[in-house]
């Protein structure tokens, strides 16, 4: 009889066992799902880029680092929009014009950076793209026109306008 209640035992605890295997399984392909999803849309080529804000492992902090000099005289906001839509794939610019010392552009799509970069990832773009704008000859502030979201919200920036930069 104790044989007899063992193996009906060991049968039961198998079988509900088994969907909850499966159960897990699915929860660990949406969890890599979502985490592919979220690496993707943090895409950002380094090749081109003027500036960058990223963590510095040495000093554990974030900081801004220009990549390469530019040459102010013959930089254009084109081709600051062309630079910062190659550094940043996801995320699309349209330079709009300038206006006394600010420059305009505008997110047409703006998902990518208010709702799956992240913060971090929205203020890399962000910080990023004000330096690179604001070597403009002229061009203190950078007006940002698109959508907001949980990541990132439109207006005006200056190199200031973020508390771990203020030596910039």
């Amino acid at each position: 009889m104790r044989t007899i209640l063992i193996f009906f035992g060991l049968i039961f605890l198998i079988i509900s066992c088994n969907p909850a295997r499966q159960e897990d399984r699915e929860i660990i392909d949406t969890v890599d799902k979502n985490l592919a999803d979220t690496e993707s849309s943090v895409v950002y080529d380094l090749s081109g880029a003027i500036w960058e804000y990223d963590y510095n492992q040495q000093t554990e902090e974030f900081e801004v680092k220009q990549l390469r000099l530019v040459d102010r005289d013959t930089l254009t906001g084109e081709t600051i929009e062309s630079i910062i839509n190659k550094s940043w794939p996801r995320v699309q610019i349209k330079f709009n014009g300038t206006s006394n010392d600010t420059a305009f552009i505008s997110i047409p799509d703006s998902e990518v950076l208010t709702q799956q970069m992240g913060t971090s990832g929205a203020k890399s773009f962000m910080i990023s793209t004000t330096f690179s704008f604001t070597e403009l000859n002229g061009i203190k502030y950078v007006a940002f026109d698109f959508e907001e979201g949980d990541h990132g919200v439109p207006g005006v920036y200056d190199r200031n306008s973020w508390d771990d930069n203020k030596n910039q």
